[in-house]
């Protein structure tokens, strides 16, 4: 039934879907998604399932660990994660994941034979999951279950509770992930708490060069919509008491840019683009590339992290936290919640509800310049064995 119902998704869905991402730019990988025949000179490979750039950049500390040993090979879901594995991945082989059918599967496992799998957070398709369990052990990294994933889960707990069964391991993020995923796990010993990898893996950047040219800088990280409207509101008050003030933009979907630049416009803002100049000498610098937002954070003097004013529920707080720069969010980080709690204690991590709040919390922050002593590394360093240490029983 569900191998029906994927069928008859895909036969309505998938030639819309194909249009937008090739209006985007994007490569779609239709000929790997239905895997023709294509050698491998992998020799037992460690393969990692990630769904798209976050997870990827998660992944990135267990990659550069076991690749010391064994060969890798990765599979995304996301064109956008194909483009980016490619970019930041190139020692290593990047192919997308075949569509959701078990006979796809069992020829991509014929072809490639690797020795363990580790599909990061949320991936749960069913045939993938439930056919490479018969070969080969599974191990879910970093997982997250959120209340509402839960909620959903527990409506089709018949359904997901074999998914779930056919994992080897769950290396979890939180307590509350672990509580969510032992109603459907029976033997509750595959479950273990080791602490957000997103805590190590923000802590791995390029070493990104940046002018600051003596400015105050605010950087304004995977915005969406209406976002970037508002922080620029923002940002035309704070240049009358700033004048030397930049205000970097880093939008989370790079395809919006052109959105954004006739937003500048209309706020009369000269602006520049990370790829035409590493100085800041106008007042809005729009980041258009990928990958490079975690190593420019330690050029800012206030963080905005996006997705929080939108209802989308948080991106990375992590890696601005780490550079100890003080960072704001909206209201809406049910996403990063448990990343927030932790931080929290820290009082590196402030939580605004609306535009004045924000002005104000900036306004302050500004000022005031206060120095973050925080030492994350021995807990970065915990968290990582965690991991290593689990996946490395599966290969002997």
């Amino acid at each position: 039934m569900y191998s029906f119902l994927y069928t008859l998704f895909l036969l309505f869905f998938l030639p819309i879907y194909i249009f937008f991402v090739k209006k985007k730019g994007y490569h779609f990988g239709l000929k790997e998604r239905v895997f023709f025949d294509k050698k491998s000179s992998l020799k037992d490979p460690v393969w990692f399932h990630c769904a798209s750039v976050g997870e990827l950049n998660t992944a990135k500390p267990l990659i550069e660990y076991f690749s010391k040993e064994y060969d890798i090979l990765i599979t995304v879901s996301s064109p956008r994660g194909w483009k980016y594995a490619k970019q930041n991945f190139s020692n290593f082989e990047v192919r997308f994941l075949p569509f959701d059918y078990k006979f796809l599967h069992k020829k991509f496992y014929k072809t490639y034979k690797p020795t363990l799998l580790i599909v990061l957070e949320g991936e749960f398709w069913y045939n993938f999951i439930t056919t490479i369990s018969k070969f080969i052990p599974i191990v879910s990294a970093n997982t997250r279950i959120s209340p509402s994933s839960y909620k959903f889960y527990k409506k089709l707990s018949f359904f997901y509770k074999k998914i779930f069964n056919a994992f080897s391991k769950f290396l979890v993020r939180s307590d509350q992930d672990k509580k969510f995923l032992e109603k459907f796990i029976l033997d509750k010993s595959k479950i273990v708490v080791c602490g957000d990898l997103k805590f190590v893996s923000s802590n791995i950047k390029k070493d990104i060069q940046l002018e600051k040219n003596n400015r105050k800088v605010l950087i304004a990280g995977s915005t969406h919509e209406p976002e970037e409207r508002i922080l620029l509101e923002v940002f035309s008050k704070l240049k009358k008491k700033y004048p030397h003030l930049t205000l970097i933009i880093a939008p989370r979907h790079l395809e919006r840019i052109n959105q954004i630049i006739e937003l500048i416009k209309k706020f009369g803002f000269s602006y520049s683009f990370r790829t035409q100049t590493k100085k800041l000498d106008t007042d809005v610098y729009i980041v258009d590339t990928l990958g490079e937002l975690s190593g420019l954070y330690r050029y800012a003097d206030v963080v905005f992290v996006g997705g929080t004013i939108a209802d989308i529920g948080g991106h990375n707080i992590l890696e601005p936290a780490l550079e100890k720069k003080p960072v704001i969010i909206g209201k809406h980080y049910h996403k990063i919640k448990d990343l927030y709690n932790m931080l929290k204690g820290y009082n590196i991590v402030s939580v605004v509800d609306d535009e004045a709040q924000l002005l104000e919390k900036i306004s302050n922050l500004l000022e005031k310049e206060e120095t973050i002593d925080i030492d994350f590394k021995s807990l970065q360093k915990k968290i990582l064995n965690c991991y290593i240490t689990n996946i490395k029983n599966f290969l002997g």
